[in-house]
């Protein structure tokens, strides 16, 4: 039987790509007896570190959602991984050893430093000024978070023992052949890679053409005049072709569409300026040539800013969660826990405890009984999970007896409760509810209404896992989970306070305005453009020669990839859907590679582990939900880690497996 040196292939080398670059490494420098011969293929066309999403060249005018003393790529002391743990400094950690602020780095993490020295680099584009500004609490750049990300990566090669041979490949795999008891990757430059063992981290991806994308496709062949922006990350969307004064129909509420605002507005001109007497505190001040914005969502409503606590968050108490967790969390197999029945009533309950709570605290007079009874009261009330769609939930009666107050999740969860006559009155009421926002979200710890959205919002982690590899009922999955992720999302999960009030200041300045939820997309017969309307505005089409769409497809296996490597994938069958199974039986294919839980070996048909090749990360987000999150958060062994430290694991004893044979040979 033809063999090869005991080798390994890495595709993609974002930041999940280099996290499990980094397990392997920690593996490689334990071993007593290592190969005579080692081959490690690290395969990535984009930015090796930083990737396409965190290029270090991207505009400085685009900013992370996420903590910079809450993202880390190293493992930690207790962390579930196999590999030895590696410590290191957070991004905001780093940035303050590049201050010269040891005194605030632990020693662990000062000494990995010194003996990966810090470089010039992160001073060709950011000034002193600019990185003494950053807290904790602040939200990098995401070029900063490339150069972090580029320094880690780095860090790592310069660990790889001399035994290894380090192959990097700037360069896109194309396909990959089985061939005996290796592998043959072809990458787009004619070149091919040999390896016992393949990880691919291919992230994000764009798909085929859905149903109506292929009609907007035929649209445009028709009406050449017209322009379409397709989903894809906001740096690789063609913004330049946003003309100046054009409307355009937007659909997504989320980080792109924030991103889009700031390269069409400041980043052509536009200022933002302090405006007490604004409804967000800013004022924008145009250039005369924006855009017009329709905006739109399935929503209809902006995600909501992240609250503003003074610091890094707190850990939010959800107890009853964490006890049903540590009841359910032995219950194997598929369909084993009713979400709606075992696991909601916990997460509900959390969420109005964390609000009478805070209410006790900030505004003592507020309640009508002491506080033990009315928690009391929330234990007793009873949970229906229908109720989300219609009545009031026995909760909100709670509130409303034993506080002054009115309280609903409810609300945040029918965001558009009333239809309007068109967008005016529509941007109205969402500035009126934005304006509501704002205020809790500056409240931060002392807002009872953010406490509650936070317990909500830290609840999705321990709830995802729980019902990860299909452990929920497929019917609760999408009923009352499906709606609790979502809120949390909306809630913990959108842009820095500083985003909504430029979102505010864009409204008043007539360059926002909203359309509402499930925009119907259409074309005017008579003047060729794109229109737009929805049932929340009245049902107006309004018009734009230009359609923007503000997200990023998640990678789906039942359509057909639009990204040669995962297309060869699936075309030789190598990779199958992990499916659900409905109540009479049937299975339910999802959009997720099926994997193996331990080793991230992907399975085919049968369900028997592929020899040698491995998926990490996004492609699993249906069987295993929370790896979609990045980057991971400090002090939460996270599956970010796990997932990378399990498939480095698996690919490392295969590879050893090999050697082994070999000498056997």
């Amino acid at each position: 039987m033809p063999t090869i040196s005991p080798s390994i292939a890495l595709i993609g080398l974002g930041p999940r790509g280099v996290s499990t670059l980094e397990r392997l490494v920690a593996h490689f420098n334990v071993v007593e007896n290592p190969p005579q011969e080692f081959h490690l293929h690290l395969i990535d066309d984009a930015q090796h570190g930083g990737g396409r999403i965190w290029d270090t060249t991207q505009t400085k005018a685009l900013c992370m959602n996420t903590f910079a003393h809450g993202m880390t790529l190293f493992s930690e002391p207790g962390a579930t991984v196999d590999a030895p743990v590696v410590e290191g400094p957070t991004i905001y950690e780093w940035v303050r050893l590049h201050l010269g602020h040891e005194e605030e780095v632990t020693r662990a993490k000062r000494d990995y430093v010194t003996q990966h020295p810090l470089n010039d680099a992160l001073w060709e584009r950011f000034s002193r000024e600019e990185l003494e500004q950053m807290r904790p609490e602040s939200y990098p750049l995401r070029a900063l978070y490339g150069y972090y990300l580029v320094w880690f990566y780095e860090s790592v090669l310069a660990d790889i023992p001399e035994w290894v041979t380090v192959h990097s490949h700037k360069a896109r795999a194309t396909s990959i052949e089985e061939a005996d008891n290796y592998d043959i990757i072809t990458l787009d430059n004619g070149e091919t890679v040999e390896a016992s063992a393949t990880i691919a981290v291919t992230g994000w991806q764009n798909q085929g053409l859905a149903a109506q994308e292929k009609w907007i496709k035929e649209t445009l062949d028709t009406h050449p005049g017209l322009n379409w922006i397709r989903a894809n990350n906001p740096i690789e969307q063609d913004v330049s072709s946003i003309k100046d004064n054009e409307n355009v129909l937007s659909r997504g509420l989320g980080m792109g569409f924030f991103d889009i605002l700031i390269l069409t507005t400041q980043e052509r001109g536009g200022q933002f300026v302090e405006d007490p007497d604004a409804a967000g505190g800013l004022r924008y001040i145009a250039t005369g040539k924006e855009p017009t914005y329709y905006a739109s969502s399935r929503r209809g409503y902006p995600f909501m800013p992240q609250s503003d606590d003074g610091g890094l968050p707190p850990a939010a108490e959800i107890p009853r969660l964490k006890k049903v967790v540590a009841e359910l969390s032995d219950r194997k197999g598929r369909r084993s826990i009713d979400y709606d029945v075992e696991v909601w009533p916990a997460v509900l309950r959390d969420a109005y405890h964390a609000y009478v709570k805070t209410l006790a605290r900030v505004e003592p007079q507020a309640l009508k009984a002491d506080l033990d009874t009315i928690v009391q009261a929330i234990d007793d009330a009873e949970v229906d999970a229908s109720v989300v769609f219609n009545g009031v939930s026995a909760m909100d009666e709670v509130i409303e007896k034993y506080t002054t107050k009115r309280f609903s999740l409810l609300r945040w969860m029918h965001l558009l409760p009333a239809n309007f006559d068109n967008t005016q009155e529509l941007t109205a009421y969402v500035m009126q509810r934005l304006e509501e926002d704002l205020r809790d979200a500056e409240q931060g710890q002392d807002s009872p209404v953010r406490a509650a959205l936070w317990s909500l919002g830290f609840s999705r982690k321990p709830s995802q896992v729980l019902g990860a590899e299909g452990r929920y009922t497929v019917e609760s999955r999408h009923h009352m989970f499906d709606k609790a992720i979502a809120l949390a999302q909306l809630a913990c999960s959108g842009p820095p306070i500083f985003r909504t009030r430029q979102l505010m200041a864009l409204v008043e300045a007539g360059v926002v305005k909203f359309i509402g939820g499930y925009p119907l997309l259409d074309t005017d017969r008579t003047t060729g453009e794109w229109t737009m309307s929805s049932p929340y505005s009245g049902g107006v089409r309004y018009r734009g020669t230009t359609l923007f769409d503000a997200w990023v497809h998640k990678p789906d296996i039942r359509k057909m990839p639009v990204d040669s490597f995962m297309k060869d994938l699936v075309e030789k069958k190598r990779v199958v859907a992990f499916s659900d199974i409905a109540e009479d039986g049937t299975e339910l294919p999802t959009a997720s590679v099926a994997q193996h839980p331990q080793s991230r070996r992907v399975l085919d048909a049968e369900g028997h582990e592929d020899p040698r090749l491995h998926m990490v990360g996004i492609p699993a987000h249906a069987q295993y939900p929370d790896t979609t999150i990045s980057p991971p958060l400090p002090g939460t062994d996270s599956w970010f880690i796990q997932e990378a430290d399990k498939a480095a694991t698996s690919a490392f004893n295969i590879t050893l497996g090999v050697n082994k044979m070999n000498q056997a040979v």
